[in-house]
């Protein structure tokens, strides 16, 4: 099973852009995360058509399996 933790920010367009982390800590807390994604917000370093990240929409891990039917 593969882990992702997505986290998702409101544009300046009032659109969603979301931010895929690869194998993150299973015990992050609500306020890491939300640290996190402020600092992500400060620091401006996403150019977008959608316009910059102007605020924090949600985070979520989110979990995969994938079955091969066919290699």
């Amino acid at each position: 099973m593969k882990r992702i933790l997505e986290l998702v920010f409101k544009t300046a367009t009032d659109k969603t852009f979301t931010l895929q982390i690869q194998e993150p800590k299973n015990d992050l807390s609500e306020e890491t995360v939300r640290q996190a994604m402020n600092d992500l917000l400060k620091l401006k370093i996403f150019d977008l058509s959608k316009g910059e990240l102007v605020s924090i929409h949600s985070a979520q891990y989110v979990e995969r399996n994938t079955h091969f039917i066919v290699k």
